[in-house]
């Protein structure tokens, strides 16, 4: 659909497609992606951006993304620390998102049982991006860019310039923003993963 300075698309948990990580210890249900020149593909060639959400059931090592940044969230479970060479990456707590580098050496570390993440990934060299979390009532202003509005905890009712948008609990809506806008959520919790093309 297509308001305007924006338009979006809106893309169902079914619809997702899956595709083993990178090191072949898991696997991921990949929401959305953009590849260079928007050629559809397979893989990490050509990769600009991703958002996934994957389940981490147990103690396991992460692939090696050198070259991209990493935005990472838990919406489901709790207790999951990512240990690296330099520290401990604290996930501990739902709906609290953290940013690392994908060469880190990671080992997941899930305490009180499986978690779910959504992660967003970035090519460093052409894109920025970041993450954040909307509850209900809370309106924030986003600039120009692709914004992912996942539904994380019941289903989201979003007013996106004067257009109410619902969204089920486990789908997300890709928006495409030409100017800054205000996003305010109605009822569930969301998180926006942004992505700025640079």
């Amino acid at each position: 659909m297509t308001n305007s300075a924006i338009s979006y698309r809106y893309l169902p948990r079914a619809a997702c497609t899956v595709e083993p990580w990178k090191n072949g210890l898991g696997s991921t249900d990949i929401i959305a992606e953009e590849r260079i020149g928007n050629v559809a593909g397979e893989g990490w060639d050509g990769l600009v951006w991703r958002l996934a959400a994957t389940e981490i059931p147990t103690a396991l090592p992460f692939s090696d993304h050198s070259g991209y940044e990493r935005h990472q969230v838990v919406i489901e479970g709790e207790g999951l620390y990512l240990d690296t060479p330099s520290g401990t990456i604290d996930l501990s707590t739902p709906l609290k998102p953290v940013r690392y580098g994908g060469e880190l050496k990671i080992i997941s570390r899930p305490e009180k049982g499986a978690v779910k993440v959504l992660n967003l990934m970035l090519d460093r060299s052409l894109a920025t991006g970041e993450m954040a979390v909307l509850t209900a009532e809370a309106d924030s202003e986003f600039p120009a860019g692709t914004h992912l509005v996942s539904a994380v905890a019941g289903n989201v009712r979003a007013l996106v310039q004067g257009v109410e948008i619902d969204i089920a609990e486990g789908d997300t809506v890709a928006l495409e923003i030409e100017a800054a806008v205000s996003i305010v959520i109605r009822s569930g919790s969301a998180v926006v993963s942004s992505i700025y093309r640079t």
